[in-house]
């Protein structure tokens, strides 16, 4: 964050100061002075505010990401980051790097103007995969309709049943399907064979004959092709990638177990107070 070209702001002296907004209650002397100098020396994330965090908040500028943006770098140390990673998570969720992602006709679900929109790339195969899936259902869940989940598949070469897997869910998809065959694929990970794919294909209520054929048909690879190459241009290094109001979720970086509900809310108070910040509407979706 900051302006283009901006000189780094100098490093604060004296005592940590209380920003009016932020909670630092819980922090140890160490980590408020790892805090403070973080604050003072990070620019806000307006890029109209050529002023640091601390100082926006301090002075309520018209940015309204500042004061979640100062809470984020407190959670951050006192959650046990460094401060090289604190100051990397607060790039991620708050620099300008937003990426333009086409959804298409991706499955989804939520409204689809809802404020706070999630692209997944996932791959059948993938055991993080299978473990992120049902904690992103009760996110989505707890913050309807509020928030809209978007499906991409990205299968690794590394997994040599993931193809088929990812043709089989594109094919389901084509018959309205996709949200349950997705559930059988991740849950039977293990078993991701011809017979096995065709057998959920036959307990989703699937037409066999158009499902053999949508599956085996050059429409299924464009779409995997098309998931593939949008990823690769967004900057996934893994599975799942996850990229929120076009920003990416790094699991580097935050746990989805907590940090991505308070991400939601994060961007729903920013929205609400008309920050730049975090987005509007679908933003980083085209």
């Amino acid at each position: 964050p900051g302006p283009p070209g901006a000189a780094p702001l100098d490093a604060p002296g004296g005592e940590p100061e209380e920003l009016p907004g932020v909670n630092t209650a819980e922090l140890v002397r160490r980590e408020r002075h790892t805090w403070w100098q973080l604050v003072s020396q990070l620019y806000a994330p307006c890029a109209e505010q050529a002023v640091s965090l601390a100082q926006c908040v301090r002075e309520s500028r018209p940015c309204a990401a500042c004061v979640p943006a100062a809470q984020l770098v407190a959670d951050k140390i006192r959650g046990g980051a460094s401060a090289a990673e604190a100051q990397a998570a607060y790039g991620v969720r708050f620099g300008p790097n937003v990426k333009k992602i086409d959804l298409a006709d991706s499955p989804s679900r939520g409204p689809e103007r809802a404020p706070v929109q999630i692209v997944v790339w996932s791959d059948f195969e993938c055991p993080s995969c299978g473990r992120a899936v049902p904690l992103l259902d009760e996110i989505i869940e707890r913050h309807a309709p509020n928030v809209r989940l978007i499906h991409k598949v990205y299968p690794l070469r590394s997994h040599p049943h993931a193809e088929a897997a990812a043709r089989a869910a594109v094919a389901a998809h084509a018959q309205g399907r996709y949200w349950q065959m997705e559930r059988l694929l991740f849950e039977n990970q293990q078993r991701l064979e011809e017979k096995d794919l065709l057998g959920y294909a036959q307990r989703v209520g699937l037409d066999m004959a158009r499902f053999r054929a949508d599956m085996a048909g050059e429409a299924a690879a464009r779409v995997i092709a098309r998931d593939k190459a949008e990823a690769d241009r967004a900057g996934l290094s893994g599975t799942p990638f996850i990229v929120v109001n076009g920003r990416e979720f790094d699991l580097a970086l935050f746990s989805l177990q907590g940090e991505l509900d308070r991400w939601i809310a994060t961007e729903l108070a920013i929205l609400d107070g008309g920050g730049a910040a975090g987005g509007a509407g679908a933003a980083g979706a085209r």
